[in-house]
């Protein structure tokens, strides 16, 4: 619990500097750009976060950057504030998941799909391989023999 405590408390004071953004730019297309600076700025300080802890990685290349900044971009079509993300999660854990069930609430939708929207979303694109894309959509899965998909899950769990 204190855990999701500090998340919530480093979501309502998340803040991008400029010179991260032009990092983020360094590493993005344009239209990647478009749709990353989309995202709510908790979720953007959440995925530079990813993004940095995959770019510390020995294996660590553009690829994994790119994945890291984009992974939560299905977040952009249903976002929530951070109290939104704050409900849904107390809800998730006292419900042990169960109102997963009530996709056709926003919060819900966005809370357990987004990983599939933003496959959708960067496939639209045509600038990925399948791998990449398969990525992004499993991003909450075991990695199961891709080295890649763990180090992107295990830094997404850790900020």
């Amino acid at each position: 619990m204190l855990y999701r405590i500090q998340q919530f408390i480093k979501a309502i004071t998340a803040k991008v500097s400029e010179e991260e953004k032009q990092w983020i730019s360094q590493q993005l297309s344009k239209a990647e750009c478009e749709l990353f600076f989309k995202l709510k700025v908790h979720e953007q300080r959440h995925c530079i976060d990813v993004a940095k802890v995959l770019s510390a990685n020995p294996c660590g290349n553009r690829e994994m950057i790119r994945l890291g900044l984009l992974h939560d971009i299905g977040k952009i079509k249903y976002p929530l504030n951070p109290i939104e993300k704050g409900i849904i999660v107390l809800l998730d854990q006292l419900t042990k998941g169960k109102i997963q069930r009530m996709t056709s609430l926003k919060i819900v939708k966005c809370y357990y799909e987004h990983a599939e929207i933003g496959y959708e979303l960067l496939k639209a694109l045509a600038q990925y391989d399948e791998t990449f894309l398969e990525r992004v959509r499993r991003h909450h899965s075991q990695g199961k023999g891709d080295e890649v998909l763990e180090s992107l899950k295990n830094a997404d769990d850790s900020c």
